[in-house]
């Protein structure tokens, strides 16, 4: 029998926006029956689980430790490859976070390389729905602004796997660098 951890990725997961796209989400993102909770992707795919060795999660650990927390508002709402998502801002963070992971394992690209020159590449985002047709995304779309603004507090970079059978789960956690208190003079 082959290993039961197949597939891997860096997210930051946002459980207070999932509470409120939680019923969307189990409608019309078939990867919820997977679960995968709602969550801003870092890297996909990234190493294999059976390749993560402790240098990669102390490297990890790094990288989030040199990083703030993250303050998110979710008000952009787009679609993209028959899907609908929700844009985090500020992005930057998020980017920064990206370009960090992607600079120390360079041989693995956001998405596999596959969006690199794609024109409608929307950057950091949370999937809401997949798989829709344009009609369908569109009265969605206006069903998920009425609950915009959504914010939160990102403390981490989470790295999930995958088996065999295409079910996720949460394997560690990484903290972002929490901010010292203020000095007395």
């Amino acid at each position: 029998m082959g290993e039961r951890f197949v597939v891997s990725a860096l997210v930051l997961l946002v459980p207070d926006v999932e509470q409120v796209v939680e019923p969307w989400r189990e409608r019309y993102d078939p990867r919820v029956a997977e679960g995968i909770p709602a969550h801003v992707t870092v890297l996909y795919p990234w190493l294999p689980p059976t390749e993560i060795a402790t240098e990669d999660l102390e490297a990890l650990g790094a990288i989030a430790g040199g990083q703030p927390a993250m303050e998110l508002v979710f008000e952009r709402i787009g679609q993209f490859h028959r899907g609908l998502w929700l844009a985090p801002d500020p992005a930057d963070p998020v980017l920064r976070l990206i370009e960090a992971v992607t600079d120390r394992w360079p041989d693995y690209l956001p998405y596999g390389g596959a969006y690199l020159d794609d024109p409608d590449d929307v950057g950091p985002h949370l999937t809401v729905a997949l798989g829709r047709d344009t009609d369908e995304l569109r009265t969605l779309a206006e069903e998920v602004t009425t609950r915009l603004p959504l914010t939160t507090r990102v403390a981490g970079l989470d790295l999930v796997v995958g088996d065999e059978d295409g079910t996720w789960s949460l394997r560690e956690s990484f903290p972002f660098a929490t901010p010292s208190p203020p000095t007395r003079d």
